[in-house]
């Protein structure tokens, strides 16, 4: 009998607690109160359907923790409750959900039979080493209270990743995460593309498709540019890169042609709503993480299908692409006599001047975290010879977290990367080996992504810095199911009961 209850699924559990008398009077009685209220006091009733909802959604957290972890993964990655918030006036579902999923990861952990116990991975000690050095800035920055609020945010972030990697730890689960992540990119894109054909810009279409005017190049009208559901398009073009890797896996790897149909439509919406936001970044990472996909893919002919597609793409682009894409000849070498036409590489070549000089004044701890703004007044004044009280960004992941967090600072970060880099590469290795070729793509697909978004960040600060740490999630998350894959099969199969 004992076996048998501790086999029964959550799904009978509950099921037997349904049948209990006293349990069915006290839902009903619940309910019926909690109407009450809410007709009795004239408030909206939506809070009724929302506090049923939220009890269903703490019982599915309890019985399945992947979906809600799956759910968390996807809202955040789209920013999707960032919009909830600022346009529809809902309160955040990322806080609820992060505790709510903190309680059910340690009851797990401490009074389940069955836990395996909580993920333990070198990327943790990587991550708390860049707190710790974060936290020095507290002794000596200018703004503490800066140093705090970024050190808070980024314990948020890892909080969220170790629970991603805690509770997707399953391929079933992860698979499930990654098609969820695809259909929001897949929708964000199409409304940003359904925005350019009608030519709606001034529609933000309840918040999920903004746009802006903003510069194109020197030689071309300004143009609205698309900002999805964040506040720039070249974040929005950096959270739809990662996603690209992620849609060709689809498109080569659906069970089903139904999937692999979406995969390709995913793709192409992707890489349309990309040239949509005018990013260079964005740009130069598309080309990047496309040819090195394809040189893992090994050109085999039908990937090459895609091409005429992709070119299709490029013939009915909007002129002023090819003319933003043109302004990167600035940048490279010899085609400049070191004075830049475009004034948004202008301003990018002076935030990355301000940071080099401000590194080589604070060499190993940096300004403090979230400094470099206050610091940018003194030094352009310097550089300038003006009076000015303007703040700027560093405009550069890496320049940023050197200059705020000095020598010391960017080894330990880059320590992190290389150590999340290396994880991805283990568990391609290890599903190859398994001849899990289908996750071993998976694999590449992450790392590919993984690569975009360092190559776009050379070209972007740390503004939305949870799209790296939900990164880190899938990454050690990848690599934990690889690990307990091989073990489990290492191990011969014992029978439990006759």
């Amino acid at each position: 009998m004992q076996l048998e209850h501790v086999l029964k699924s959550p799904v009978q559990t509950a099921a037997e607690l349904w049948q209990r008398w006293w349990i069915q009077i006290g839902v009903v009685v619940t309910a019926s109160i909690a109407a009450g209220m809410v007709v009795s006091r004239d408030l909206p009733l939506w809070l009724l359907f929302g506090g049923i909802g939220g009890l269903v959604y703490v019982a599915i957290a309890f019985y399945k923790p992947e979906y809600v972890a799956a759910a968390l993964l996807v809202i955040h990655w789209g920013n999707i409750h960032d919009v909830l918030i600022r346009y529809h006036g809902i309160p955040s579902v990322i806080k609820p959900t992060v505790a709510l999923l903190t309680v059910v990861l340690l009851v797990r952990r401490f009074l389940s039979e069955r836990s395996r116990g909580l993920v333990s991975d070198p990327v943790i000690w990587w991550t708390l080493a860049y707190l710790m050095v974060g936290a020095t800035g507290l002794w000596f920055a200018r703004d503490t209270d800066a140093v705090m609020k970024q050190l808070v945010d980024t314990a948020k972030d890892c909080i969220i990743a170790v629970l991603i990697f805690n509770l997707l730890s399953t391929r079933v689960a992860f698979e499930r995460a990654v098609w969820g992540l695809l259909i929001v990119g897949a929708a964000l894109s199409a409304l940003a593309v359904y925005q350019e054909i009608t030519r709606t810009y001034d529609n933000n279409y309840w918040g999920f498709a903004q746009a802006a005017v903003r510069q194109i190049s020197t030689t071309m009208d300004d143009r609205a540019r698309a900002f999805g559901t964040v506040n720039d398009p070249n974040y929005f073009g950096q959270l739809l890169l990662v996603l690209v890797p992620l849609a060709i896996w689809a498109a080569l790897n659906g069970r089903t042609w139904r999937g692999r149909s979406f995969g390709l439509a995913a793709l192409l919406l992707l890489l349309a709503a990309i040239g949509l936001t005018f990013s260079r970044g964005a740009y130069l990472g598309a080309v990047i993480v496309l040819g090195v996909y394809a040189m893992y893919l090994r050109l085999d002919a039908r990937y090459l299908l895609i091409l005429p597609l992709i070119g299709a793409l490029l013939y009915v682009a909007p002129p002023e692409f090819r003319a933003r894409f043109g302004t990167l000849d600035e940048v490279l070498p010899g085609n400049n006599a070191g004075a830049y036409t475009d004034s948004s590489i202008q301003g990018r070549t002076v935030k990355a001047e301000v940071a080099l000089t401000m590194i080589a004044d604070n060499p190993v701890f940096g300004v403090g975290r979230g400094n470099y703004r206050l610091h940018y007044r003194d030094y352009i004044n310097v550089i300038e010879g003006a009076g000015s009280n303007t703040e700027r960004d560093a405009h550069s992941l890496y320049l940023e977290v050197a200059a705020e967090q000095g020598i010391i600072g960017f080894v330990v970060f880059s320590g992190l990367l290389l150590a999340v880099w290396g994880r991805l590469r283990k568990a391609e290795r290890l599903f190859a080996a398994a001849g899990e070729r289908r996750m071993a793509d998976l694999s590449v697909a992450v790392k590919v992504g993984f690569l975009g978004y360092l190559v776009t960040s050379v070209f972007l600060h740390g503004a939305y810095g949870y799209m790296l740490w939900l990164q880190v999630g899938m990454a050690v998350a990848l690599v934990v199911i690889a690990q307990r894959e091989a073990a489990d099969r290492s191990v011969p199969l014992v029978e439990v009961s006759r």
